[in-house]
């Protein structure tokens, strides 16, 4: 590869990780060309792409964003971006490493922050926006339920002695 070259894969991976949402580096070793087929169509199902470049490419790219690795990128190494979701991206390949025990995520970087490979796989295992949203709402909504049953009780249980009392003394209720 030129010298030339190089640098125009530097300067498009640069512009791939500033336009991303976010972006991962995945080791993808032991996959095979279906398997590597497979990922790369879940991941652009999920909104986004997959590159793979040399180490020293990405590192440079990297670089290029602000994000100053401590340790070099060892091994083959593919770039995960998300183009049009931050997470869902990670996600399936997160659903792929579960059954295939590969690929393994190195890090991540989300909003132009380094994210180390710890936040990752947390990050994967949030649940999606709707069930985020449902949560909160029915967080914010069970207190107010378990008020109206409470104030709702003492009005059921009057009816009920009341039934009772009808009940006993032989009417109807």
């Amino acid at each position: 590869m030129s010298k030339q070259s190089k640098v125009y894969e530097v300067e498009n991976l640069t512009e791939s990780l500033k336009s991303a949402k976010s972006a991962a580096l995945i080791d993808y070793q032991g996959l095979d060309a279906g398997q590597n087929t497979e990922l790369r169509q879940k991941i652009k199902e999920a909104g986004g792409s997959m590159q793979v470049a040399k180490n020293t490419l990405i590192s440079r790219a990297l670089a290029n964003i602000g994000i100053k690795l401590e340790e070099e990128i060892a091994g083959p190494t593919a770039l995960v971006l998300g183009e049009e979701s931050q997470i869902e991206p990670l996600k399936a390949i997160n659903e792929m490493a579960e059954e295939l025990e590969k690929p393994k995520f190195k890090f991540g970087v989300l909003d132009g922050e380094f994210l180390p490979l710890e936040k990752v796989k947390k990050l994967v295992n949030l649940p999606d926006k709707l069930t985020l949203r449902s949560m909160v709402v029915n967080g914010l909504a069970s207190p107010m339920i378990k008020l109206v049953n409470a104030l709702e009780f003492n009005q059921k249980k009057l009816v009920l002695v009341l039934k009772q009392v009808a009940k006993e003394k032989g009417g109807d209720a």
